[in-house]
């Protein structure tokens, strides 16, 4: 069963050719590391150089000095003053983050689930033990929440499938077991049927497991914070300044315009170099000629790559704006989440591309608050604000209990359970009524 066999299979697979790779890199980057990143280009490839003359993204005219607003389309392309904020958001102003947490917003914002679902995830999020393995049985979890066990599974399955590989594994075997079927070294699915295997031959599964030991991971949190892009020393981080990646801009009472954050070093054209070069061609030699001109190829991919990174961050961030404009002018009884999924059919892109492109990305809102635009896909946010109103208009010697809280937000339209107004509650950092009680009393 776990002796290693050579099997020969056509098949089709994607291939990122190399422009693809710049893009994606790019994309994914926010304007601190995108200058750093395009800082060592420059200095690799002297083909690259930075544009002094502003670009239009929404119509693409390139435009010489600092106007406000573009001579072609309109469009307000340039804030003047600001340049770095604090963010206010509360929940990067914790002085700690675990995995759990950048693991519950992860999830929340790329896994497409429904209220009933989260309520589950966020349950089996709160089961994990501190290596990430399930301490809880599933049958539990789903008679506490009156859920079946199928139900509670296939939350699992879809947050798995995310690419949140190990989530909910009872213990390490369990782990391995997914791990080494993700390597495609199992064909057997059924989880008893694998463990009962490896009991009776672990020296056999023991060296199959031997040429990839560098590609497994011990533990789920270890691979969580792994996958998240961050050691562990990034995800517990103080309190930090950001630079914003665009700015929300009330141009007139209830109109919003997007403005990138684009100084010359993050606008890159060819240098004039490479026309003097392409003129003595024929004056080289044949080594010489392939290497420029590999150089050259390079530089007009990045350039092409950098475009369409800021094109797709600007037609994304409008559309959003666009959708939240009620938000922006009314409040946050206005809010309305968004999924990725629409935002990349109503512009015609994949969904990777959206998701690439607003990954680490911060915005500034109009009253001057910084925060991730990962934001915008939060439905928990007029939860939490409903919260914070409730508490501000309580009595401080009788404190609302959680129940009370949920009974609360049913009257204002929000049909939260007691378990997620506690959830919320802790999210926020609020104390539950007994201790606001003692602190009032005090």
């Amino acid at each position: 069963m776990f002796k290693p066999r050579l099997d020969l299979r056509l098949a089709q697979r994607q291939k990122m050719v190399p422009k693809m790779m710049v893009a994606s890199e790019l994309m994914v980057m926010n304007v601190v590391q995108l200058e750093e990143k395009l800082a060592r280009l420059a200095e690799e490839n002297p083909f690259l150089d930075s544009q002094e003359d502003m670009i239009c993204y929404g119509c693409g005219a390139a435009i010489s000095g600092y106007p406000e607003f573009c001579p072609a389309c309109g469009r307000l392309i340039y804030v003047k003053e600001k340049k770095e904020f604090p963010v206010e958001e509360l929940s990067l102003m914790e002085t700690k983050r675990s995995w759990k947490e950048i693991l519950r917003e992860e999830v929340e914002v790329f896994v497409d689930l429904t209220p009933g679902e989260k309520e589950i995830f966020h349950v089996l999020l709160a089961s994990l033990d501190a290596s990430g393995f399930l301490g809880v049985d599933v049958a539990r979890i789903a008679f506490s929440l009156q859920r079946s066990e199928e139900e509670v599974w296939k939350v699992i399955e879809k947050v798995r499938e995310a690419g949140f590989l190990g989530f909910a594994s009872r213990d390490a075997l369990e782990f391995l077991l997914l791990q080494a079927q993700k390597l495609g070294l199992l064909k057997n699915k059924d989880m008893a049927i694998l463990r009962r295997e490896v009991m009776k031959e672990p020296d056999a599964f023991r060296e199959l497991l031997a040429p990839h030991l560098q590609e497994l991971f011990m533990s789920p949190a270890q691979f969580f914070e792994a996958s998240l892009g961050r050691e562990r020393e990034e995800i517990q981080r103080e309190e930090e300044t950001v630079v914003p990646d665009a700015e929300i801009v009330e141009v007139i009472e209830g109109e919003f315009e997007v403005v990138l954050n684009t100084p010359p070093s993050l606008r890159l054209s060819i240098s004039e170099e490479a026309l003097v070069l392409s003129k003595k061609k024929n004056t080289m030699s044949a080594k010489e000629l392939a290497f420029w001109q590999e150089k050259i190829r390079e530089a007009k991919e990045i350039v092409s790559c950098l475009s369409y990174r800021h094109r797709l961050l600007l037609h994304v961030l409008e559309y959003i704006v666009e959708k939240e404009k009620n938000f922006l002018t009314h409040g946050f009884q206005h809010f309305v989440p968004l999924r990725q999924r629409d935002i990349a059919d109503a512009l015609g892109v994949s969904v990777s591309a959206v998701c690439q492109v607003l990954k680490n990305k911060y915005l500034r809102f109009p009253d001057g608050v910084v925060r991730p635009v990962k934001f915008f896909f939060d439905a928990s946010y007029p939860v939490k604000e409903a919260i914070k109103i409730i508490l501000k208009e309580e009595n401080p010697l009788c404190p609302l209990s959680d129940e009370a809280i949920a009974v609360e937000l049913r009257k204002r339209g929000f049909a939260i359970a007691r378990r997620t107004c506690a959830l919320y509650r802790e999210e926020m950092g609020i104390l539950p009524s007994y201790l606001r009680r003692k602190t009032a009393l005090k």
